[in-house]
């Protein structure tokens, strides 16, 4: 399936190539479908729970590990929110009977944001690949495989998966954006913040890393342990539970009620990008990272974002968590019906 969309800028191109990029960390997505698996009533999630069943890997992954005292429906649809995650290839674990479904780039959307003092050099240039897929494009075919009963039983089961996850995914800032500037180490973008080195609290991160872990730190996703399971889940729930008395802004409240469109959720997070993960929290202009090489750590002249950038990231994380719970909760009701 070939799906792009026309972002309206007079650059173009320069084909930002594609990153490694969970995004939010596994407690995160779980927090989303906790949030979301509390607004479904019993008829949508007994609806998800057999569909959930035909997983290729229902026994392997989604089931796997349950704690006694946790229910297995809830369990198992929560657990579909990281299954996206799982298959990603792994050094030394090549797992070919589970890596065949993973499709990276479907995780994100590199919508272009030019550094304003470099406009100048990227007129004229198109900076994103129109031939290359995307969550957006993603999105639209899981829902329709999950919606259509026609469909195979085991084909539904992946669609579900993929959606609990990219629409937590497309939540996250980081991951409807490509930052470009005149600067040679992000001359063809940094993809998605997975090349821009930051210091937080002293710490070196890349950019996305730190707005995956910025609700809880997740050390190892490929640690499959019942021990580890059982712990991501506990801080889950506890982040989930905080995050329910959250009151949300009437600006926000209006996102809510008038973006609906997969498109619109991604110009959301872009549009946080741009004021939010990229900028300094004094609001005096971008923050300055340094190139982060592939496999390599941060470098140690990385700049120090602060503690009122940390704090206001959080904060925007929290709102994007709540608002992802409650659209993903009103998607698979629709797609679910009776």
């Amino acid at each position: 399936m070939r799906c792009w969309l026309a972002f309206g800028l007079p650059w173009a191109v320069v084909a930002a190539m594609p990153g490694k990029a969970p995004a939010w960390n596994s407690v995160g997505h779980l927090a989303v479908s906790k949030l979301a698996y509390d607004q479904m009533d019993d008829g949508v999630k007994v609806r998800l729970f057999a569909i959930l069943k035909s997983h290729p890997h229902y026994s392997t992954f989604l089931a796997a590990g349950k704690p006694p005292e946790v229910e297995e429906a809830e369990w198992v649809i929560l657990r579909a929110s990281i299954w996206s995650d799982w298959i990603r290839p792994r050094d030394k674990d090549p797992r070919p009977d589970i890596t065949k479904y993973h499709r990276g780039e479907e995780h994100y959307v590199n919508i272009p944001f030019i550094d304003p003092k470099d406009a100048d050099a990227f007129a004229g240039k198109t900076l994103i690949n129109p031939d290359f897929t995307d969550i957006l494009c993603s999105l639209k075919q899981r829902c329709n495989e999950l919606r259509l009963r026609t469909a195979s039983a085991e084909d539904r089961a992946v669609a579900a998966c993929w959606i609990f996850h990219l629409i937590g995914d497309i939540h996250q800032p980081l991951h409807s954006v490509a930052y470009f500037s005149s600067n040679k180490a992000f001359e063809y973008g940094d993809q998605g913040g997975n090349k821009f080195g930051i210091k937080a609290n002293g710490r070196g991160w890349k950019l996305h890393a730190f707005w995956d872990d910025v609700l809880a730190e997740d050390a190892n996703y490929t640690d499959d342990s019942p021990e580890r399971q059982a712990k991501i889940y506990r801080q889950a729930i506890t982040v989930a539970t905080n995050l329910r008395a959250l009151k949300l802004s009437n600006a926000d409240k209006e996102k809510l009620s008038k973006n609906r469109s997969f498109e619109s959720w991604s110009r959301e997070s872009f549009e946080l990008a741009k004021t939010v993960a990229y900028q300094k929290a004094d609001g005096s202009g971008l923050i300055e990272g340094v190139e982060v090489k592939f496999n390599q750590p941060v470098p140690d002249n990385a700049p120090e974002v602060g503690e009122k950038y940390v704090e206001r990231a959080k904060a925007t994380a929290e709102v994007r968590v709540v608002m992802a719970g409650q659209r993903l909760a009103d998607r698979i009701k629709a797609l679910l019906p009776k």
